[in-house]
């Protein structure tokens, strides 16, 4: 009995160690099947092509950008090359192929050493990074460079080089806050933008027409095939996709003339804004102070960037679409038509000028005039800049009609040309001031904004537009950079851009014959006079914009100038000229002689024929 319970203990012993080596087996077999499962089904093609990269190194080739012309691109003859590309060789590694950091940090001291760089200049920040993903370590690297590490290769193993163009602009400071300057893409702007084929060694817009565009101007990238031995050594290549490069932009700029105004406003800061009236084509627009783009491309510009970010000047401001100053004087046109429009003045009606106009109240108060005029009448008012005439013009208008033709002209409103960074200039309402000062609207207000002084600002493309509305009856068009876009070989335009109405302000013939007639005379006998010795018939309006609450002899002034030419022709031909000289003084003195170096040449070019 003894003998048989001990027996069934053995057995039962026995059969439980047999069910748990079974169990264990079958665990191990489930498990070993799920690795399987694994590797050759959900990550097999990932561990394949990873195999097949200790044979086969796959190293892009970035597609060169698209090139920008100025308007006198012809198919067969491309003219000036505003912005283009020249070759160059970028240096990148794939972290993962790396045993180890220390390993990786071991080799790309060793290149630092070949190459002849400090150690510094390779470190990279690898946190939240992808080891398996490509990184850019030198880049604009010459071709001897390249030989060296070739030569080199069994001391810096899985370092890779590949052709990389380098953008070139043209006229460095010209155009910079046109055309704008491209980066380093970040590693936030990879994040966001890696699902739109951006890689980590592309080149991205920052600013102007390079950012606007970057999509058109960026193209398709191909790929080398390198084989290489267990040892990274390369055993042969081939291109396995050639890259292709980005579109084309042809600009409505006019190179001459962008000179002609680079080389007039000097060490002035300011801007220029020409434009065609009947289209809203751009012929120049130009801001200074500038920067160079090509000194801020490269991939390690922080400093530089941080010094012109930096920079009393603001460099980095494109002053003809971001800049807001008083419209000074040229609001004088404004205030003209306001009158006009709301029949409270006839263009014959005068006022005298004794050199001030005394406000009646509770105490009174002097508003001057640069001098004396005697008795004038609108032609003679708009022509001398008689600002006595224009207190009373605007005083009989009211302020809710300046401000309301303002608004019909667009001054407080983006133009919507077609580059980033517009800002709108402002135009002052009684809740406004209400709201801000705890002040009532008085008629010191209405008498400093008929003069484009008070709370009043614009930017010059705005001022341009005002001038293009008076132009074309009324009629104004969304100003533009961009004429067309053209295949990488130039052969096929892509998309051209057709004039887009902005806005038409409802405007009598009479008004604005009226307002023409005024400015015309500025150039026959008024503050405009210089451009009498043009050879074609200009017409325009002078501003000084006072920076200070009282007007001071000094160079705390801004000057303006905002004008067309030919008075005489048909809209057609008409082109506007808007000069700004930051603390010029006087816009007859310093933008007129601007305005007239412009006009001359373009007159010269041909524009007026």
């Amino acid at each position: 009995m003894l003998h048989g319970t001990l027996k069934a203990r053995m057995l039962e012993i026995f059969r439980f160690r047999m069910y748990f080596y079974v169990i264990v087996v079958a665990v191990a077999f489930f498990i070993l099947s799920l690795q399987v499962i694994n590797l050759q089904l959900i990550h097999g093609t990932e561990y394949k092509n990873r195999a097949k990269s200790n044979m086969e190194n796959y190293v892009p080739i970035p597609a060169p950008r698209g090139e920008i012309y100025d308007r006198n691109f012809r198919p067969d003859e491309p003219g000036i090359h505003i912005v283009t590309n020249r070759p160059s060789f970028n240096i990148t590694t794939i972290p993962a192929r790396f045993k180890s950091k220390s390993e990786f940090k071991k080799v790309l001291k060793i290149l630092s050493k070949i190459l002849g760089m400090k150690d510094e200049d390779l470190k990279l920040e690898m946190k939240d990074r992808n080891p398996w993903e490509r990184v850019l370590l030198i880049e604009d690297v010459t071709l001897e460079s390249i030989v060296k590490i070739a030569s080199n290769q069994h001391l810096v193993p899985n370092i890779d080089w590949e052709d990389a163009p380098v953008r070139i602009y043209s006229y460095s400071n010209m155009f910079s806050h046109l055309v704008g300057y491209i980066g380093s893409i970040s590693l936030s702007e990879y994040k966001a933008r890696r699902n739109e084929g951006y890689k980590y060694y592309h080149k991205i817009g920052k600013s102007g027409i390079e950012k606007e565009y970057d999509s058109i101007l960026r193209g398709r990238d191909g790929f080398i095939r390198r084989v290489v031995d267990v040892k990274n050594r390369t055993g042969g290549e081939d291109v396995g996709q050639k890259p292709i490069a980005g579109n084309n932009i042809i600009l409505t700029l006019d190179y001459e003339v962008q000179k002609r105004a680079y080389e007039s406003m000097g060490d002035l800061n300011g801007a220029v804004v020409v434009i065609k009236a009947s289209t809203g084509e751009v012929i120049t627009m130009l801001s200074k102070p500038d920067f160079d783009p090509n000194h801020i491309i490269a991939k390690d510009n922080s400093e530089i960037i941080k010094e012109l970010m930096n920079d009393k000047n603001h460099p980095f401001l494109n002053r003809a679409i971001q800049a807001k100053y008083p419209p000074a004087s040229t609001f004088k046109l404004v205030t003209a038509i306001a009158a006009l429009e709301t029949e409270r003045a006839l263009p014959s009606k005068t006022y005298y000028c004794q050199g001030k106009y005394t406000l009646k109240g509770t105490v009174d108060r002097d508003f001057y005039c640069f001098k004396p005029h005697g008795s004038v009448d609108l032609n003679n008012a708009i022509a001398q800049s008689c600002s006595v005439y224009f207190y009373q013009l605007g005083q009989l208008a009211g302020p809710l009609a300046l401000m309301k033709y303002a608004g019909y002209f667009g001054l407080d409103e983006k133009t919507g040309i077609d580059i980033p960074g517009e800002d709108q200039g402002f135009i002052p309402s009684k809740e406004w001031k209400y709201k801000n000062f705890g002040q009532s609207w008085y008629d010191g207000d209405t008498v400093n904004m008929s003069i484009g002084q008070g709370y009043l600002t614009t930017t010059p493309i705005e001022l341009a537009n005002l001038l293009a509305a008076i132009i074309n009856n009324g009629i104004v068009y969304k100003p533009k950079i961009i004429r067309e876009i053209r295949t990488p070989d130039n052969k096929d335009v892509i998309r051209s851009f057709a004039k887009d109405r902005l806005r038409e302000t409802p405007l009598s013939l009479i008004t604005i014959n009226a307002v023409k007639k005024g400015m015309r005379q500025g150039v026959i006998d008024g503050t405009q006079s210089q451009l009498s010795l043009l050879k074609i018939q200009a017409a325009g309006k002078t501003g000084t914009a006072q920076t200070k609450s009282v007007r001071k002899e000094d160079s705390s002034q801004h000057a303006w100038y905002v004008g067309y030419a030919p008075f005489d022709g048909p809209p057609e031909k008409a082109y506007i000229v808007c000069v700004m000289v930051e603390f010029g003084m006087w816009g007859a003195t310093k933008a007129v002689p601007i305005a007239y170096d412009i006009l001359a040449k373009m007159d010269k070019l041909g524009y007026f024929k």
